[in-house]
């Protein structure tokens, strides 16, 4: 179904090679997962396989990609769309709708399907993401989980031979990834050809039929799902890896609370959109050192809670006390910093280092701003444009300037999106010594080896309120069910 021959690539002149003599031989029906370190080139693999990488990007490829029999570059990119069905990282940047069913039909649309075939296909691609409670809705006001599902029922719509998806998890609450395992096992069943792209794999290690690792370019190896659920944590870390297993004991650091007189303090919140409730009565408490990891389902009110905290929104009712003094909306921003989901609403320079200077408030030297790059990876990248940083690069830069400007209270939406698992521990180690420092960290997440290997506390949204409250230490079989609300045995 799809063959890579003596595959190299490159996605401009004058840049390195992103990919290297790859070879790689895909059967029809098979499920492969690509994965490895941020920047080995598996997402450029995906973009060879749907034609983006050299008819979009307008990138260099030598050697031959065969696709359903045809060559690749014979092959013009509307009827490569027929053939390959792409699942974005970013689902935004494959809408073309503002309804969800209209862009569900859309594929449909275009490809000259009856009418009557499209009121069923949208039907059936809304049920397949259990998405009924999304009929009808708006898709840009939906949190990031949502429209990743919209995106993947869109695709399903048209019914493509291949499915290539990139991070398909990154955005999702884990009882939602358990609806998406679902869907891939439905396809891989129906003799579809399957591409991940993925650090998460706990979810696939059932799924997949091969796991192939790549570095800086190339394939290095392959693993079945059994040998790569027999990795041990050595071997797993340094290859930069996540979790393949979430029943494997993580470490947890003790993390003291020293000082019991609340940092921050929510009274009795109410906020909705019109006649939608998201808050009626959020009351919490959060003291200097802790890192409270935010958790409930997509939609449930995380990032609005965010943006309340950080100025950016304003209650409708209740209070907000920072150091046991109430504070309005316009002064939050001078105490608390918060790191976007969409990131690229926060980087505004021209070049990496550019942005630390740009929100250099507390002069720092150049060495300092060196050794702040060098903690999060991004030293080599201080001369690129912000832009051409990968999703989990430009994660790490807005984390970068958060330390820069020092806040005491720092807000975190999803900070691990599309990170592997080397820099997903870098964030964890940093994090837990701003902790020593006694600052304030809210850490919005469905990433539970995340959680439980970083924060302290673990408060679930739910109905509008704190539904739980609790310590993880200890809990963190608590902590995973309150995240997958459902039985370990479906992922």
């Amino acid at each position: 179904m799809i063959q890579f021959e003596n595959v190299t690539y490159s996605y401009s002149e004058k840049a390195n090679n992103s990919l290297k003599n790859i070879n790689l031989n895909i059967k029809k029906g098979e499920f492969i997962v690509l994965t490895g370190k941020s920047g080995c080139g598996k997402t450029t693999v995906t973009r060879i396989i749907n034609g983006l990488s050299t008819k979009f990007f307008d990138g260099n490829l030598t050697g031959k990609v065969i696709i359903n029999n045809e060559d690749l570059s014979k092959i013009p990119l509307w009827k490569v769309g027929q053939t390959v069905g792409s699942i974005f990282q970013d689902p935004r940047s494959q809408f073309f709708a503002s309804i969800t069913e209209d862009e569900i039909a859309f594929g449909c649309e275009n490809y000259g399907f009856d009418k009557s075939t499209i009121h069923n296909r949208v039907d059936d691609s809304i049920q397949k993401i259990d998405g009924e409670n999304l009929r009808e809705k708006l898709l840009y006001p939906m949190s990031s989980g949502e429209k990743q599902k919209i995106a993947i029922a869109s695709v399903y719509a048209v019914n493509p031979k291949i499915y290539v998806f990139d991070e398909p998890s990154a955005n999702l609450d884990m009882y939602s990834v358990i609806k998406l395992k679902e869907l891939m096992l439905f396809l891989k069943n129906s003799g579809h050809t399957i591409v991940v792209a993925e650090h998460r794999l706990y979810y696939l290690t059932d799924l997949a039929d091969r796991f192939i690792y790549m570095d800086d370019g190339e394939i290095i190896r392959e693993y079945t799902p059994a040998q790569i659920k027999s990795l041990d944590k050595d071997k797993v870390n340094s290859l930069g890896l996540r979790l393949t297993n979430l029943e494997c004991p993580i470490p947890q650091d003790k993390i003291c609370i020293s000082n019991r007189e609340p940092s921050i303090e929510i009274q009795s919140l109410r906020f909705s959109y019109g006649k939608t409730s998201i808050f009626s009565d959020l009351t919490i408490k959060a003291y200097p050192g802790d890192i409270i990891a935010i958790i409930g389902h997509n939609g449930v009110g995380k990032s609005t809670l965010s943006q309340i905290l950080c100025g950016l929104m304003k209650e409708q009712s209740g209070c907000i006390l920072y150091n046991g003094h109430k504070v309005r909306k316009n002064n939050r921003k001078k105490l608390a910093y918060f790191v976007m989901q969409n990131t690229d609403c926060q980087l505004f320079a021209q070049s990496v280092k550019e942005e630390l200077m740009l929100n250099n408030s507390s002069n720092m030297s150049e060495s300092q701003i060196e050794v702040t790059l060098k903690r999060y990876g991004l030293w080599e990248y201080r001369d690129k444009h912000p832009v051409c940083l990968s999703g989990g690069e430009k994660q790490r830069l807005t984390l970068a300037v958060g330390d820069m400007l020092n806040p005491n209270i720092l807000i975190l939406d999803e900070p691990t999106s599309g990170l592997d698992g080397e820099n997903m521990r870098r964030i964890s180690s940093h994090l837990k010594n701003l902790s020593k420092e006694k600052k304030t960290i809210f850490v919005i997440t469905h990433d539970y080896e995340f959680a439980v290997s970083t924060c302290n506390r673990a408060i679930q949204l739910a109905n509008g309120r704190c539904h739980m409250d609790f310590l993880i230490n200890g809990n963190s079989s608590k902590l995973l069910s309150c995240m997958l609300e459902a039985n370990l045995d479906a992922l």
